[in-house]
């Protein structure tokens, strides 16, 4: 399986002059963890991302939310393209000790985020479906 096929949100992005207190109030109306950070000039330009995790450590350590995204951002995002399987965002995920990954296209343009949620909720139906089949050999082979 893809991982563009587990990619069931739309693309939630904030400009990267946008400011923290921005950020948080589209994540909450959009309930999501992670936003995709794009330059100003050009939406599709990933610049980094930005998670809820992020916007605590901002407000822990006496931040002002009025501060650009750009300033509080990771700026190395972790990415995998649309085409590859499953697993690699899985193991992408794992090694980098991370919740999400930001999904993209041949020419690295973001398309999508997929979440430790998503591919937990994939595994779910996978057994689901494993089982069920498992279910139909055997009691065809009666």
């Amino acid at each position: 399986m893809n991982v563009s096929q587990i990619v069931t949100r739309r693309l939630i992005v904030i400009a990267s002059d946008k400011t923290v207190l921005d950020a948080a109030k589209l994540m909450v109306e959009n309930n999501i963890g992670l936003l995709v950070v794009c330059d100003e000039r050009h939406n599709s330009k990933l610049t980094g991302v930005l998670s809820e995790r992020d916007i605590i450590r901002v407000v822990a350590q006496g931040g002002a939310l009025n501060v650009p995204v750009s300033q509080v951002s990771t700026k190395h995002a972790v990415t995998v393209r649309g085409s590859s399987d499953v697993a690699e965002a899985a193991k992408a995920m794992n090694k980098h000790r991370i919740r999400h990954v930001v999904v993209v296209d041949d020419r690295d343009n973001p398309i999508g985020v997929v979440s430790m949620r998503d591919l937990v909720g994939e595994r779910a139906t996978l057994t689901a479906i494993l089982q069920s089949n498992e279910k139909e050999v055997f009691h065809g082979a009666d």
